[in-house]
This record gives C-alpha cells, sequence and structure tokens, in this order.
C-alpha cells in the first residue's frame, strides 16, 4: 500500500501544495451531493483517483483515498478479514505492530 505523506517530518512538496490549494479553493464541497459545487469537487476527485491510480498501476475503482494512515491501516485490515473469513474470524498481531493495527 503506497504512503503519499511524509508523516508530517517533512513539508508539502511544491506541486502537492499547489494541487492542495486548488482543490480547497475549488473543491470544497461535498462530492457526493448534486449541486454545482458537488459535482465540481467529484470531478476533482475523480480526476485525482484516476492520475494516483496510474501512477501506481492499479484501476481507479481499486484506489481509496482515507482521511489518516490509521484509517487505511484500519480499512485494509478490514478488508483483509474479509477477504479470508472461511478461515477464521481472528487476527493475530503482533507487540512490535505499529499502535494502529
Amino acid at each position: 500500500m503506497p504512503y503519499f505523506d511524509a508523516a508530517s517530518s517533512a513539508p508539502l512538496h511544491p506541486i502537492a501544495r499547489q494541487a492542495l490549494l486548488a482543490a480547497l479553493d475549488e473543491g470544497w464541497a461535498d462530492p457526493a451531493r448534486l449541486y454545482r459545487e458537488g459535482r465540481r469537487a467529484r470531478r476533482l476527485l475523480d480526476a485525482a483517483r484516476e492520475t494516483t491510480a496510474e501512477l501506481v498501476g492499479c484501476r481507479p475503482d481499486e484506489l481509496v483515498f482515507t482521511s489518516s494512515g490509521t484509517r487505511a491501516v484500519h480499512d485494509g485490515i478490514a478488508g483483509a478479514l474479509a477477504g479470508r473469513r472461511r478461515t477464521g474470524r481472528h487476527l493475530v498481531v503482533s507487540a512490535v505492530e505499529h499502535s494502529a493495527v
């Protein structure tokens, strides 16, 4: 799973900063809504998903943006468990795993 930030240990790349500011200016609305600003936000989100999917070599529908690394870990674990539900309902982790696990 690619991790596209520096865990708050480095400033944003200038291109990433420019994209973030554009998204804040133009894509601030809820992309699930049907009003004009929502549709614009949906187009921006879909374009970002398509570009990112192409960069990492997957289909856009296989890519999920999350609000944090913790959320990404939780979603990944939930997906792995759902995919293996026939083999059992238990997840075993060690003491050295990240606290999000």
